[in-house]
C-alpha cells in the first residue's frame, strides 16, 4: 500500500481514537490526562499500534499500569469505532502502548526552571 494512503489512514485513526477517548470512554481505570501521541499502521493493515501519553491531574498520582490495563480493555471498542468511521476493507487489531516522552519533557522543563532560578 502506498505511503500516502497509510499516512491518511493513520491520521483518520488518530482522530477517531482521540474522539472516543475524550467523548465516549467511561472506563474508571483511565485517569489523568490521556492523549494519543502516535498511531502506526502496519503495511498490510492487520495491526495498528497506538501510543498514549498519561499526565496526572494537578495534585494527583496516576497508576500507569492501571491506565494501561483500562486502555487494553477498550481495544475492542476502539476497533469497532474505527470500523464505523473509516471505510477500509480490513479493520486492524489495536495494540496499545504507553509513551513517556511528554512526561520526560515535563521533567526536563522543571529541571531547567530550577537551574534558571
Amino acid at each position: 500500500m502506498k505511503k500516502q494512503r497509510v499516512a491518511a489512514i493513520e491520521k483518520e485513526m488518530t482522530k477517531v481514537i482521540s474522539n472516543v477517548l475524550f467523548g465516549e470512554l467511561k472506563n474508571p481505570r483511565i485517569k489523568g490526562i490521556v492523549s494519543v501521541t502516535h498511531v502506526r499502521v502496519t503495511q498490510d493493515l492487520k495491526f495498528v499500534d497506538v501510543s498514549f501519553s498519561i499526565l496526572p491531574m494537578a495534585g494527583q498520582t496516576v497508576n500507569r499500569e492501571a491506565v494501561l490495563k483500562g486502555l487494553n480493555e477498550t481495544r475492542g471498542y476502539f476497533r469497532k469505532r474505527i470500523g464505523e468511521e473509516i471505510k477500509i476493507r480490513f479493520i486492524p487489531e489495536v495494540r496499545v502502548h504507553l509513551d513517556d516522552s511528554i512526561e520526560h519533557a515535563v521533567k526536563i522543563s522543571k529541571l531547567l526552571n530550577e537551574v534558571k532560578e
